[in-house]
Formats: structure tokens, sequence, C-alpha cells
């Protein structure tokens, strides 16, 4: 197995690092990391700090990577749009308080919806937005699977159903769900700093 070596910096540097436990970087990364961090560069302008900061250890970040990219790539296996799952990716980090990835999450809703403003009103507060009937089944699902997933049922079932979710469509948005609390709570615990791309 094989990980990245990690940049450390003195104590009154310590701001100036993208998590508490540090960050891989392009100097130490091993030949499979660079290949990463090159396709992150070509696909976002920049190699993103979740990249870098999961990387302290690869192997972490290589079972995470698992998950996250089939379930976010743009194949015809999904029964939710990108919007939809970037929404609920939206919903999940605000529930959870992890600001590294509402920040990240409101920024890739916006691009998707084509709407920065509306995408940083649901980020900063979904239950003062107005959705429609689809995506309020959606983020009140994400909300359940988040807080109380022992207790999602029939009864939100036949919601989700109402507005046109399969069960396979139902069963995918629970994943999207708890996969970000799975990201989120990993994310909060190694202190993850927002790019600042995101703020642009």
């Amino acid at each position: 197995m094989t990980t990245a070596t990690i940049t450390t910096a003195p104590p009154h540097q310590s701001d100036r690092l993208i998590t508490r436990l540090g960050q891989a970087t392009k100097e130490s990364a091993s030949p499979a990391l660079l290949r990463q961090f090159e396709a992150a560069e070509q696909k976002y302008g920049y190699v993103p700090n979740w990249l870098t900061g999961y990387a302290v250890n690869e192997a972490s970040l290589k079972r995470l990577l698992a998950i996250y990219g089939p379930l976010w790539d743009d194949s015809s296996d999904h029964h939710l749009s990108i919007e939809e799952r970037e929404l609920i990716s939206v919903v999940v980090a605000h529930e959870n308080g992890c600001g590294y990835c509402v920040a990240n999450h409101r920024y890739g809703l916006a691009n998707v919806i084509g709407d920065k403003d509306r995408a940083a009103r649901i980020a900063d507060d979904h239950h003062l937005v107005e959705f429609s009937d689809r995506d309020q089944a959606l983020v009140d699902l994400a909300v359940k699977v988040t807080h109380d997933a022992n207790h999602v049922g029939e009864a939100d079932y036949a919601v989700l159903r109402a507005v046109g979710l399969t069960n396979p469509g139902i069963v995918e948005a629970i994943e999207v769900a708890a996969f970000f609390s799975f990201a989120n709570r990993l994310s909060q615990a190694i202190g993850l700093q927002p790019d600042a791309e995101l703020f642009r």
C-alpha cells in the first residue's frame, strides 16, 4: 500500500494547511495519485482540497473514489439527474453542518442549475426555499435519512412514488444522502478547508 508523503507546517503557519493532518502534494504523490491530480486539474482547472486532503491516506481516497466516481458520473445508470444528486448533497451537508461540503456542492449545484443565487439560498437554509413537488420530496427524504434513517418507510416511499420515482430511484436517493453523510463526517473530522475557487 502506498501512502503519500504529507506536508506539515510550523504552528504559526498551520492556518495554511488544508486539513489538520496536512495534505498530499504533487511533489510527494505516487504515480497513481499524480494521475488523479492531473485528471482533476483538467476537469476543474485546479486540484481541489478534498483530493489532496483525503490523500493523506491514499487507500482511504481510493475507497472513497470507488463510490463517489460512479455515484457522480453522467452515465445512463442513474435514476436521478445530476441536479437532483447535487440538491441532495447540499441539503445533507447543510443538515450535518459541513462547511467544506456545503461550499463545494453549493458551487456544483449552481453550475448544474445555472442559478448561483438559488444555489446559495438552498445551501444557506433549504427550509426557506420553494421547491417543485419532486425536489421537495427528495429534500425531505435527504433530511430524514440524515437524522432518522431507521424510520424511513412506506409513507416516505409513497410520497416519492407519487412524484415519479421508482424503487430503484428511491434507493439511489437514499444512497446519495447516505454517502454524503459519510463524506461530511470525514471532511469535518480532518478539518478540510474550502477551496478559494468555490467563492469566486
